[in-house]
């Protein structure tokens, strides 16, 4: 009786300590995770680059060496970057020099045409008292913007380095990831590799698909929406067009941030009468990509399903911010392969329950 309530004892002051230690360590490893998120973000942008590139390697590669299709790639995408940049930093770059010199005027002219809507409502108190709301934050935002505007060498430079950065990573996983997937599986028995071997692979393609058409995507937007700016004779209209284009990459939200930025400038900048034609040409461009090129996207070439997408875009955004929002998708998309390929049919197996489909496309082969 004594032996069984000592080992009992041990076993609490065992289990306590067991949990004590998961603890700690879970504590030690979000730490260090939340250190290093900017990390992660460069990290998995430069995955995603390389799996947008990985299939005209693959072509590439069956004519010449790996390494020399590995350079001829990534030194045309160089080139066209620098001709794309040669193009238009210098009017991107005038444009943000008026901005900011017209800063302080516009913030007086959104204030005062939000506050001629405040007066043409004034029967309406909600809507009074919504114009004033709309008056204040609007201006605190323009001030918000025209502070980092000006801080433009320190902002230039650091996307230039995270730019270099997500370059030079996505050429080292590209060069590694062979090696890496190889690794990986033989870490598994052998049973399951297989499963893990079409698991990765339909994750390759799943994340090249994404990154080619996200950018597919935001160019055909931005450039539909920064021309229809230019032909109404909008201030900035390339500026905008580029903005929309990059805030485009955020499935589904991305045109919920870019819209209020494109109007509150037209507004500023041109008045009531020229914002409402804005307004509808920017929903036109949206309804068109939301009925049109998104349905493509995620539901073709991803396979995610509209609530799956919302959900990890708005938990990505509230964990990590834009940087989150916009690799929030394709980890969801990841995450899904695994659950589905990996997790899902072992529990088949376990409780001896039929699949009800197949689990997804292998994609292209591990090299």
């Amino acid at each position: 009786m004594m032996d069984a309530q000592r080992r009992s004892a041990t076993i609490g002051v065992r289990g306590w300590l067991t949990a004590a230690a998961v603890f700690a360590s879970a504590y030690v490893l979000f730490a260090v995770v939340a250190g290093s998120l900017s990390a992660f973000i460069l990290l998995f942008t430069g995955i995603l680059f390389a799996a947008a590139l990985r299939p005209l390697i693959d072509r590439l590669s069956k004519r010449m060496p790996f390494g020399a299709a590995v350079t001829f790639t990534f030194g045309a995408v160089l080139l066209v970057a620098a001709s794309i940049a040669f193009i238009l930093v210098a009017p991107l770059g005038a444009e943000v020099e008026r901005l900011v010199r017209a800063l302080p005027g516009y913030v007086s002219a959104l204030h005062d045409q939000l506050l001629a809507a405040q007066r043409f409502v004034k029967n309406d108190e909600l809507t009074q008292q919504l114009a004033a709301t709309l008056a204040n934050t609007a201006g605190a935002a323009f001030s918000a913007i025209g502070m980092h505007l000006l801080g433009g060498p320190a902002l230039v430079a650091t996307i230039v380095g995270n730019a270099v950065i997500i370059f030079l990573l996505a050429i080292g996983w590209i060069l590694a990831s062979d090696d890496l997937a190889r690794f990986v599986l033989s870490v598994f028995p052998a049973g399951a590799r297989q499963d893990w071997k079409r698991a990765l692979n339909n994750m390759a393609v799943r994340l090249s698909a994404y990154a080619q058409v996200i950018i597919l995507n935001g160019v055909v937007v931005g450039v539909a929406t920064g021309s229809s700016l230019a032909l109404l004779g909008v201030p900035y209209a390339l500026l905008l067009g580029v903005v929309v284009a990059l805030l485009q990459a955020i499935p589904l939200v991305g045109a919920v941030i870019s819209g209020p930025i494109v109007l509150l400038v037209v507004l500023a900048t041109s008045g009531w009468t020229k914002m409402l034609i804005v307004t509808a040409v920017f929903g036109v461009v949206q309804i068109v990509d939301q009925n049109l090129l998104s349905p493509i996207i995620f539901g073709t070439r991803l396979q995610l399903s509209f609530l799956l997408i919302i959900f990890s875009t708005v938990t990505g955004g509230l964990l990590l911010g834009i940087g989150g929002a916009f690799l929030a998708v394709p980890a969801a998309a990841v995450l899904q392969v695994i659950v589905v390929q990996i997790i899902a049919p072992a529990i088949r197996r376990a409780n001896q329950i039929a699949p009800d489909a197949d689990a997804g496309s292998e994609g292209t082969p591990i090299r």
